[in-house]
């Protein structure tokens, strides 16, 4: 091991001290190379590890230093990619047994935009079967573990990226959201992790779970940190200001609207929702003043999401269900077959009620709220017991799924501990940089971004 304290090291502290000199990419790569060597055979976040590849840029990056040259806002940052994004040369299973041998010709776009900014590639995190899960929990490269308790899943679908950042295997990565499967893992172990406004980043090279929810976000430790991976991610990210210059924008005079329906309260654990309350508040000593607000179609909508979720996924894997089910997990083979089960008649009325429910949301904007604050996740995190179930995925998934249907840029941030483990809290905006904003502003009066799980 290196002496590089990367338990305390944020992605935001890594592009300062390189810029200044005080921090060589290659020792950067190298600490994350022997902590992933030490901690990756219990955690298994990362389902293929390029390490040659990753030194080779470290080195091409620290001689571009030593050149002058400034490759852009992630110079040197090593970073992991969720193994549903193509990494060219690099395995693409989307942790299924399909497509083990599935090795990628080029980069996704995502990756693409990392790259042009110089982030380093350090390999491929785990994922729940073709995303089709919120757990992680796969029968075919087994789970992936909580770094705050082992013996606990880190969420899902991008359980992997979550458990590698928390533990800080890498200083950032890259997850995708469909129902939460950023927002969710984000918030069970402790990070910031962003889902953006649908078709806001280009999905090119990343297999799909329901194209038309389909999105890829960051997960870093703070919003800050998001802020710098969004800068490289969204070419069109400096038009109107950079996300980093937003964030120094003053939140103050945002109205944060919370919602009053049961939905959110009564089924919750009663430490998340008080959290959650209390991060409210303490926004409100911010200036952030909170406005209550009813959301009446939200339990109808957390019906139909999965209506149109598994009949999209359905129609993607159909050949595959028909010819070899049986080389599904059972979790994922039972949604898909759910999905296949949906009449056309029932997701053409589910598109049309989502589209009722984006008019309402977007009304409420318009008139009451500039934010929308709720739980990311109504418990903590489970144990790995096999646990895979529907009615698993749709607690894990209550609150997140109904905000994907609302096309609008949603966020996951630490604000408290339930039995030792982090919760979230869910903010939505119009769009990303005012999200961001608020986090940052959140974090800067909080600390519970800042704790690391002991392992």
């Amino acid at each position: 091991m290196t002496e590089i304290d990367l338990t305390v090291l944020t992605l935001a502290d890594a592009v300062a001290q390189i810029k200044q000199g005080e921090l060589s990419p290659v020792e950067l790569v190298k600490a994350c190379l022997a902590r992933i060597e030490y901690l990756n055979p219990t955690l298994n976040a990362f389902l293929t590890v390029t390490g040659d590849e990753a030194m080779e840029q470290a080195r091409y990056a620290a001689e571009a230093i030593r050149r002058g040259e400034d490759w852009g806002v992630l110079h040197g940052i090593p970073v992991g990619i969720k193994d549903l994004i193509d990494v060219a040369g690099a395995r693409t299973t989307a942790g299924s047994d399909f497509l083990r041998e599935n090795v990628a010709q080029e980069d996704a776009f995502v990756v693409q935009q990392l790259r042009g900014a110089g982030a380093i590639i350090l390999g491929k995190t785990h994922t729940h079967e073709f995303a089709i899960g919120a757990t992680t929990v796969n029968p075919h490269y087994g789970p992936a573990h909580n770094p705050w308790n082992v013996d606990y899943s880190p969420g899902g679908s991008s359980g992997g990226s979550a458990a590698a950042v928390a533990a800080s295997l890498c200083l950032g990565a890259l997850g995708t959201d469909t129902g939460g499967s950023v927002r969710e893992p984000a918030a069970l172990c402790g990070l910031t992790g962003l889902r953006p406004s649908i078709g806001l980043l280009n999905t090119q090279g990343v297999i799909p779970m329901t194209p038309s929810l389909d999105t890829v976000g960051p997960m870093t430790h703070t919003a800050l940190d998001a802020a710098l991976m969004m800068d490289a991610l969204d070419p069109q990210s400096a038009s109107g200001g950079s996300y980093l210059d937003h964030l120094s924008q003053p939140a103050d005079g945002l109205r944060v609207g919370l919602p009053v329906d049961d939905f959110f309260w009564l089924e919750s654990n009663l430490q998340v929702v008080a959290a959650v309350r209390g991060a409210v508040d303490r926004l409100a000593d911010l200036g952030l003043p909170t406005v209550e607000i009813g959301l009446p179609m939200v339990e109808e909508i957390r019906g139909i999401a999965g209506v149109i979720a598994l009949s999209e996924a359905a129609a993607f894997h159909k050949d595959r269900l028909e010819s070899e089910p049986e080389r599904f997990g059972a979790d994922v083979r039972e949604r898909l077959e759910s999905g296949m089960a949906n009449r056309a008649v029932d997701y053409i009325r589910a598109l049309g009620r989502m589209a009722a429910w984006q008019w309402e949301l977007r009304a409420l904007f318009a008139e009451e709220i500039d934010v929308l604050a709720m739980p990311t996740v109504p418990v903590p995190s489970h144990p790995i017991d096999g646990s895979t179930g529907s009615e698993a995925v749709r607690q894990l998934l209550r609150f997140t799924y109904p905000i994907s249907l609302s096309g609008l840029p949603a966020l996951s941030i630490p604000c408290g501990f339930s039995e030792g483990f982090p919760i979230g809290l869910q903010l939505v905006a119009l769009s990303e940089k005012t999200l961001l904003r608020v986090a940052h502003a959140y974090q800067r009066a909080t600390d519970w971004h800042a704790r690391r799980p002991l392992l």
